[in-house]
């Protein structure tokens, strides 16, 4: 059987952001679908729609189960691993939490991978390119992270730890690839997890009030609309050149921050009024920022025909469309 149509395919965290998304597309490509999240950054709201779907199982369950993964992960052809502990503030709050999850959870799937010779995507992070400042970030460039006090790194180093085992099982012939996200946003984004930043701008220009910026707004990010991160997924999981790889997912278009929230205020039909906050008031004194964060994608529009192919203006009209009907802010009249 193709790996390109009627797998039983297994996402972990699939009730997520992107995850959610991905299952969307799964079934689009006429495969049987899987999830597996705890929901405690996911939500039934973003899979409510597949919940009725005959080709849909939804489980309510962790990754840190052994059995629970054993016994769905030797039904399945392919796993998409996008089960993590996600959100800078989740991070700095709870790092232990993050470090058992993101990699106690990942060792107990690829062993169980291994065990039923499943091929496995990895969802990574551009946080493993830490503060380098090689740009664009490549795929081979050195890791520079901050000192081990400062938790916001932990997240860096677990997702970094994750390719690394998945590279040992590529070593052993599990076929395993990986995928480094650059900032995803689209419909579904929360302010609690991926895509934070864009969240919460909507939901201030909606209410009218100040727009918030985290520093002086000059840091820049790339920016994905959640189908192109999901289409780049889906290529690393099912084309034969992508095993035993890693791939930057993301786009080549860097914006700051301030850019962003002018951005949102012009599609919004608000006057934008900025006030910044220092980011020690938001996630304690002991914080370090990432400057510029781009990807170079030059792999994965080598090997795997990746190319972005939606603006940051059209996916924002998108999420901004969805927002007005999803956020109570949306009904204030400051967004009409």
């Amino acid at each position: 059987m193709s790996l390109l149509e009627n797998c039983n395919v297994l996402v972990t965290g699939g009730a997520g952001f992107i995850g959610s998304h991905l299952t969307d597309y799964l079934l689009g490509k006429g495969h049987g679908v899987t999830i597996i999240d705890d929901l405690s950054t996911g939500s039934l709201d973003n899979i409510g729609h597949l919940l009725d779907d005959p080709r849909v199982k939804f489980i309510e369950g962790t990754i840190l189960d052994p059995e629970l993964v054993e016994y769905f992960v030797k039904k399945c052809d392919l796993i998409f691993h996008l089960a993590a502990v996600v959100g800078v503030k989740n991070v700095v709050d709870f790092p232990r939490h993050g470090i058992e999850v993101n990699v106690g959870g990942t060792e107990i799937v690829l062993r169980s991978a291994a065990e039923h010779k499943c091929r496995i995507v990895l969802a990574s992070s551009s946080e493993v390119y830490g503060i380098s400042t090689d740009i664009p970030f490549r795929e081979d460039g050195d890791r520079v992270l901050g000192p081990t006090n400062v938790q916001r790194w932990s997240y860096a180093a677990s997702k970094a730890l994750d390719e690394h085992l998945g590279l040992t099982y590529a070593a052993d012939g599990l076929p395993v690839s990986a995928v480094r996200y650059f900032n995803a946003y689209g419909p579904r984004i929360q302010e609690s997890g991926y895509g934070s930043v864009i969240a919460r701008f909507m939901t201030q220009a909606f209410s009218g009030g100040n727009i918030t910026l985290y520093g002086d707004g000059s840091q820049t990010r790339s920016f994905t609309y959640v189908a192109d991160t999901v289409r780049g997924t889906y290529l690393a999981g099912t084309h034969p050149d992508a095993v035993g790889e890693i791939f930057n997912i993301g786009s080549r278009v860097e914006t700051s921050v301030r850019e962003l929230a002018t951005a949102i205020c012009k599609l919004t039909n608000v006057k934008p009024v900025f006030e910044t906050i220092p980011f020690e008031e938001i996630f304690g004194s002991n914080f370090q920022d990432i400057g510029r964060r781009v990807p170079c994608i030059d792999k994965a529009e080598k090997l795997l025909g990746f190319v972005p192919e939606i603006s940051l203006e059209e996916g924002l009209k998108k999420t901004i469309a969805w927002a007005r009907k999803n956020y109570k802010s949306a009904n204030s009249t400051h967004s009409k």
